[in-house]
């Protein structure tokens, strides 16, 4: 019943969240109460279910929603570094028709990324498709990066969620790229032909 609204991951914490909401409410300790109600909210929101549309066309598709805060290059990759915060879609999908790999996964920290080893300390994961390595490093306020099924997905499959944090993908240099340096995209939409 619920899946309809709430993804599956976000269900458990929001259930919780108001259960508590209603102790505090019970035992009159309203403004714990009060906060506790804007955090469930917060949470109805952050794990909302967004409709995502796939672009067909494209090689290969956006795996997150969020910001593109840089792109650069080296002999075999572009760089593109997404930024993805929790007021963005959390669905994370498989941006090409290919065998999802599991590089690394790295248990850590959840430190803001203004922390100087936030970078080091923090959860991350690899993951590696046919033409892309995707880089997921978490950061503060997030949800544990949730190993997916090492097989062969289509593009749009969803591969699990990534609340808030930075994604790092790395993309053949042999495809021509279809975004730029500021610009808002979403889960599904074109990154290369």
């Amino acid at each position: 019943m619920l899946d309809k609204y709430i993804l599956k991951q976000g269900q458990k914490i929001s259930l919780y969240l108001f259960v508590f909401a209603v102790f505090l409410q019970v035992i009159d300790l309203e403004f714990l109460s009060i906060i506790t109600f804007f955090l469930f909210f917060l949470c109805l929101y952050v794990y909302r279910v967004k409709k995502v549309i796939i672009d067909n066309e494209a090689f290969i598709v956006s795996a997150i929603s969020g910001k593109v805060e840089a792109i650069d290059f080296n002999e075999n990759y572009y760089l593109i570094y997404i930024n993805a915060s929790l007021f963005d879609n959390s669905i994370l999908l498989s941006p090409e028709d290919s065998l999802i790999k599991v590089k690394s996964l790295r248990r850590g920290l959840f430190l803001p990324f203004d922390e100087k080893k936030a970078k080091l300390l923090n959860e991350k994961m690899v993951l590696s498709t046919k033409n892309t390595i995707m880089e997921f490093i978490s950061s503060f306020a997030t949800a544990p990066l949730d190993k997916p099924i090492e097989k062969e997905y289509k593009k749009g499959d969803e591969l699990g969620i990534f609340t808030q944090g930075e994604l790092l993908l790395k993309i053949e240099k042999s495809f021509s790229l279809n975004v730029k340096v500021g610009q808002k995209i979403e889960a599904g939409q074109t990154i290369c032909y």
